[in-house]
């Protein structure tokens, strides 16, 4: 899945307006008007920025300050659909590159019975046509919400992905991480790239507290959480450097995104692997 290729357009959160712009394979632009100098990133809405306009605005400006950024991520693409791109697109792509996994959602991307045609309503050709008739994309969704059971534009609220994620097996989630994790080190092998892997925390760490607009971290879960990343995902010669999102005890509400389902860029701080794993 990709954003509109070689546009500028709006997206609205909410009240707030956001504009985008992207080069020709729809990776979205940000840039620093101080560099010359790129850094290419994979992922998923998570990573897009829904909450952003600028590059100073994003949680992955601190790592790479230097830099202006090109986000290769849409809304449900997941971490198999960024290493399909790779391989089909490695004629552009630079030495080094940044690959995220948004833990809310790719841990569930990456189980076998996931395929996103089940969740996305737009096809490659469409994404054209609905920028220049906004009413078409409407029209699209509608359709798919009548004929695909499986599409929908609500997620579960943040009980349900806790209990959902409780009730799962582990043991299923560690293998298919480690199975994932595999294929992504032996494709920077075979492409010859260095990847710098992003790991950040499911917003459903967190319970809502809608009385004093609090969200309120579940310790025990996020152990869970923590767990099963560091002991799914470990340097390699080909990914060096892992950093994992840092989460507060507390958060207000609105530091989620307009859909609840994000955290906002500004509360997300990353650390190097090993202060979050303690190895």
């Amino acid at each position: 899945m990709h954003l509109p290729q070689s546009a500028s357009f709006c997206v609205k959160q909410g009240k707030n307006k956001y504009e985008y712009q992207t080069d020709n394979y729809g990776g979205r632009l940000l840039y620093n008007d101080d560099s010359n100098s790129k850094v290419q990133v994979f992922g998923d809405s998570q990573v897009l920025g829904l909450d952003i306009e600028t590059i100073q605005q994003h949680y992955l400006n601190t790592l790479y300050k230097e830099s202006n950024f090109i986000i290769y991520a849409a809304p449900n693409n997941g971490p198999y659909e960024v290493i399909n791109f790779l391989n089909q697109n490695k004629k552009i792509l630079q030495k080094k590159i940044v690959v995220t996994f948004s833990f809310s959602t790719d841990l569930y991307r990456i189980l076998k019975y996931w395929n996103p045609k089940n969740f996305v309503a737009l096809k490659d050709y469409e994404l054209d046509e609905i920028l220049e008739n906004p009413l078409k994309y409407r029209l699209i969704v509608f359709k798919n919400l009548l004929l695909n059971k499986n599409f929908t534009l609500s997620r579960y609220d943040n009980k349900k992905m806790q209990d959902l994620f409780l009730n799962s097996d582990q043991e299923e989630f560690y293998s298919n991480l480690i199975e994932y994790f595999n294929e992504l080190n032996n494709t920077a092998i075979k492409l010859d790239l260095e990847i710098d892997f992003i790991v950040t925390h499911p917003y459903w760490v967190y319970s809502i507290d809608k009385e004093n607009n609090l969200l309120e971290l579940d310790k025990k879960l996020n152990e869970k959480v923590e767990k099963l990343i560091c002991n799914s995902f470990h340097s390699t010669k080909k990914i060096n450097k892992i950093f994992i999102s840092k989460v507060p005890e507390t958060l207000q509400l609105n530091d989620l995104t307009f859909d609840k389902r994000h955290l906002k860029s500004s509360k997300i701080n990353l650390k190097n692997y090993r202060e979050i794993c303690r190895i």
